[in-house]
Protein backbone atom coordinates (compact mmCIF):
# COMPACT_ATOMS: atom_id res chain seq x y z
CA UNK A 1 0.00 0.00 0.00
CA UNK A 2 0.91 3.44 -0.85
CA UNK A 3 0.76 5.91 2.34
CA UNK A 4 0.23 9.46 0.96
CA UNK A 5 1.43 12.51 2.53
CA UNK A 6 0.62 15.25 0.94
CA UNK A 7 -1.48 18.11 1.20
CA UNK A 8 -4.68 16.65 -0.02
CA UNK A 9 -4.33 13.53 2.23
CA UNK A 10 -4.61 16.26 4.96
CA UNK A 11 -7.53 18.22 3.56
CA UNK A 12 -9.64 14.75 3.34
CA UNK A 13 -9.28 14.63 -0.75
CA UNK A 14 -6.61 12.21 -1.99
CA UNK A 15 -4.49 13.43 -4.84
CA UNK A 16 -7.04 11.28 -7.57
CA UNK A 17 -10.21 12.43 -6.16
CA UNK A 18 -8.94 16.09 -6.09
CA UNK A 19 -8.05 15.63 -10.45
CA UNK A 20 -11.38 13.67 -10.59
CA UNK A 21 -13.37 16.76 -9.10
CA UNK A 22 -11.68 19.05 -10.97
CA UNK A 23 -12.40 17.02 -14.45
CA UNK A 24 -16.23 16.98 -13.60
CA UNK A 25 -16.41 20.18 -12.36
CA UNK A 26 -14.90 21.52 -15.72
CA UNK A 27 -16.62 19.01 -17.86
CA UNK A 28 -20.31 20.20 -16.46
CA UNK A 29 -19.79 23.92 -15.97
CA UNK A 30 -16.42 25.04 -17.40
CA UNK A 31 -15.33 26.07 -13.88
CA UNK A 32 -11.70 25.81 -14.24
CA UNK A 33 -10.28 24.51 -10.68
CA UNK A 34 -6.81 23.20 -9.67
CA UNK A 35 -4.52 22.08 -7.07
CA UNK A 36 -4.49 25.49 -5.99
CA UNK A 37 -8.06 25.34 -5.08
CA UNK A 38 -8.04 22.48 -2.79
CA UNK A 39 -9.28 24.62 0.04
CA UNK A 40 -12.60 25.61 -1.81
CA UNK A 41 -13.29 22.20 -2.99
CA UNK A 42 -12.50 21.24 1.29
CA UNK A 43 -14.70 23.78 2.15
CA UNK A 44 -17.73 23.80 -0.20
CA UNK A 45 -17.94 19.83 -0.67
CA UNK A 46 -17.87 19.27 3.01
CA UNK A 47 -21.28 19.93 4.06
CA UNK A 48 -22.45 18.28 0.85
CA UNK A 49 -20.49 15.17 2.15
CA UNK A 50 -22.31 15.45 5.67
CA UNK A 51 -25.72 15.82 4.18
CA UNK A 52 -25.15 12.45 2.10
CA UNK A 53 -24.00 10.96 5.53
CA UNK A 54 -20.63 10.55 3.85
CA UNK A 55 -17.53 9.91 6.31
CA UNK A 56 -15.06 12.40 4.05
CA UNK A 57 -15.00 13.98 0.66
CA UNK A 58 -12.99 11.07 -0.44
CA UNK A 59 -15.92 8.87 -0.08
CA UNK A 60 -18.53 11.72 -2.00
CA UNK A 61 -16.15 11.04 -5.04
CA UNK A 62 -17.17 7.37 -4.55
CA UNK A 63 -20.84 7.95 -4.63
CA UNK A 64 -20.49 10.65 -6.89
CA UNK A 65 -19.25 7.70 -9.39
CA UNK A 66 -21.69 5.23 -8.70
CA UNK A 67 -24.78 4.65 -11.36
CA UNK A 68 -28.02 6.77 -11.39
CA UNK A 69 -25.98 10.01 -9.31
CA UNK A 70 -26.58 12.23 -11.79
CA UNK A 71 -28.18 14.35 -9.09
CA UNK A 72 -25.34 13.65 -6.23
CA UNK A 73 -22.76 15.36 -9.49
CA UNK A 74 -25.09 18.10 -10.17
CA UNK A 75 -24.91 18.75 -6.47
CA UNK A 76 -20.97 18.62 -6.23
CA UNK A 77 -21.00 20.23 -9.16
CA UNK A 78 -23.30 23.46 -7.90
CA UNK A 79 -21.30 23.38 -4.74
CA UNK A 80 -18.32 25.08 -6.49
CA UNK A 81 -20.25 27.69 -8.24
CA UNK A 82 -19.63 31.42 -6.80
CA UNK A 83 -23.49 32.77 -7.09
CA UNK A 84 -22.39 36.01 -6.70
CA UNK A 85 -24.65 39.02 -8.14
CA UNK A 86 -25.05 42.39 -7.39
CA UNK A 87 -26.90 45.38 -9.38
CA UNK A 88 -24.74 46.60 -12.02
CA UNK A 89 -21.92 44.50 -10.67
CA UNK A 90 -18.63 44.93 -12.38
CA UNK A 91 -18.32 48.85 -13.44
CA UNK A 92 -15.90 48.41 -16.89
CA UNK A 93 -18.66 45.99 -17.88
CA UNK A 94 -21.81 47.92 -17.65
CA UNK A 95 -19.61 50.87 -18.57
CA UNK A 96 -19.23 49.29 -22.21
CA UNK A 97 -22.81 48.17 -22.78
CA UNK A 98 -24.00 52.14 -22.16
CA UNK A 99 -21.81 54.14 -23.60
CA UNK A 100 -20.87 51.62 -26.51
CA UNK A 101 -22.78 48.10 -27.48
CA UNK A 102 -25.97 48.73 -26.45
CA UNK A 103 -26.15 52.01 -28.11
CA UNK A 104 -24.82 50.64 -31.47
CA UNK A 105 -26.71 47.15 -31.14
CA UNK A 106 -30.10 49.37 -30.81
CA UNK A 107 -29.29 51.19 -33.85
CA UNK A 108 -28.35 48.15 -35.77
CA UNK A 109 -32.06 47.09 -34.54
CA UNK A 110 -33.48 49.87 -35.18
CA UNK A 111 -35.31 48.56 -38.33
CA UNK A 112 -36.38 44.69 -37.13
CA UNK A 113 -36.85 46.21 -33.42
CA UNK A 114 -35.71 43.65 -31.59
CA UNK A 115 -33.48 42.78 -29.37
CA UNK A 116 -32.18 39.11 -27.80
CA UNK A 117 -29.89 38.90 -24.77
CA UNK A 118 -28.18 36.11 -22.97
CA UNK A 119 -27.35 36.53 -19.88
CA UNK A 120 -25.34 33.50 -18.30
CA UNK A 121 -24.95 32.71 -14.46
CA UNK A 122 -26.83 35.39 -13.75
CA UNK A 123 -27.32 34.06 -10.22
CA UNK A 124 -29.92 35.47 -8.72
CA UNK A 125 -30.64 38.01 -11.53
CA UNK A 126 -29.33 41.27 -10.31
CA UNK A 127 -27.12 41.49 -13.69
CA UNK A 128 -30.19 40.58 -16.17
CA UNK A 129 -32.63 43.10 -13.94
CA UNK A 130 -29.82 45.65 -14.00
CA UNK A 131 -29.46 44.92 -18.15
CA UNK A 132 -33.24 45.57 -18.40
CA UNK A 133 -32.74 48.86 -16.21
CA UNK A 134 -29.82 50.31 -18.77
CA UNK A 135 -31.95 49.10 -21.89
CA UNK A 136 -34.77 51.38 -20.40
CA UNK A 137 -32.50 54.57 -19.78
CA UNK A 138 -31.13 54.18 -23.53
CA UNK A 139 -34.51 53.20 -25.01
CA UNK A 140 -37.06 55.32 -22.56
CA UNK A 141 -39.75 54.79 -25.50
CA UNK A 142 -39.74 51.38 -26.12
CA UNK A 143 -43.09 51.02 -28.23
CA UNK A 144 -42.98 48.83 -31.10
CA UNK A 145 -39.55 47.04 -29.73
CA UNK A 146 -39.96 42.94 -28.39
CA UNK A 147 -36.24 42.74 -26.10
CA UNK A 148 -35.68 39.81 -24.53
CA UNK A 149 -33.42 38.78 -21.61
CA UNK A 150 -32.91 35.51 -20.99
CA UNK A 151 -30.78 34.56 -17.73
CA UNK A 152 -29.20 31.13 -16.81
CA UNK A 153 -27.36 29.75 -14.41
CA UNK A 154 -26.12 26.45 -13.03
CA UNK A 155 -27.77 26.62 -10.02
CA UNK A 156 -31.48 25.42 -10.18
CA UNK A 157 -32.05 26.68 -6.51
CA UNK A 158 -30.33 30.48 -7.35
CA UNK A 159 -32.60 30.49 -10.60
CA UNK A 160 -35.78 30.15 -8.18
CA UNK A 161 -34.71 33.03 -6.44
CA UNK A 162 -34.37 34.79 -9.43
CA UNK A 163 -37.85 33.75 -10.61
CA UNK A 164 -38.62 35.41 -7.14
CA UNK A 165 -37.23 38.72 -7.96
CA UNK A 166 -37.02 39.79 -4.30
CA UNK A 167 -34.19 42.24 -3.34
CA UNK A 168 -32.99 43.26 -0.27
Amino acid sequence: AVIETNEATAAGLTAANLALLCQMVYQDSGIVLDESKRYLLDARLQPVAQQHRLESIDALCRAVQGYGQNALRKQVVEAMTTNETLFFRDVAPFDALKRTILPQLLERRQTGRYLSIWCAACSSGQEPYSLAMLLRELLPNADGWRIDILGTDLSEAILERARQAKYF
